[in-house]
């Protein structure tokens, strides 16, 4: 069950699901426009932004627009064990806090930011149009045709934070390969009014 896992869930965590049918080689790749987005504070595109830049050395980051969902997350919950362990002042209501925040998604906008990188949103119908066959292999292809030089797809869950919103949480799915790709909850803490990340944990790698 445990290699099962790993072999699906790079695609269960970028929330989509692979179609049975295959386009035809020679159609035209259609103009995918990004969806409204939602009304998201500035200082959540910062901490997004911060471990853009810290986590990931590539030049072109490629982001899905619609956030994770909880379903998406079921499968990395055991993992704040960890810091509730490890971190004697983690505030242990983020967990539910994270939970229940992600029982719906949100569609971000063009916000985030890095001096070093490019950052593009892609949308879940794009995804849905790359990823559209059962040959993954394929398909990974046809998406790094489309975005050469990224370093695949990511996704993240919402930022939870405490009531005194001194700390925070939220959990990314990065896939770049059919059986390539690792999941990661972020704890962070705000510091003289500066968020800090205090521990990436590891919750899966195929």
């Amino acid at each position: 069950m445990k290699s099962r896992l790993l072999i699906y869930l790079p695609l269960l965590l970028l929330g989509f699901t692979i179609l049975s049918c295959e386009k035809d080689e020679n159609e035209t790749k259609p103009d995918f426009s990004l969806k409204q987005s939602d009304q998201i504070p500035d200082e959540i595109y910062d901490i997004y932004s911060l471990v853009i830049n810290e986590k990931y050395s590539s030049k072109k980051i490629v982001i899905v627009q619609a956030t994770k969902t909880s379903i998406d997350l079921k499968y990395e919950n055991n993992f704040y064990d960890y810091l509730i362990k490890n971190y004697q002042d983690f505030d242990t209501s983020l967990v539910q806090i994270h939970e229940d925040l992600n029982e719906n998604s949100v569609n971000f906008g063009e916000q985030f930011h890095s001096d070093t990188k490019e950052i593009i949103l892609i949308s879940s119908d794009e995804l849905l149009y790359i990823f559209d066959s059962q040959d993954l292999n394929a398909d990974w292809k046809e998406f790094y045709n489309d975005y050469e030089n990224s370093n695949g797809i990511i996704r993240f869950s919402r930022i939870a934070f405490n009531e005194n919103k001194t700390q925070a949480i939220f959990e990314i799915g990065h896939s770049y390969a059919s059986l390539g790709g690792e999941g990661s909850i972020i704890y962070l803490k705000k510091k003289n009014n500066i968020w800090t990340i205090i521990k990436i944990i590891s919750t899966w790698i195929s």
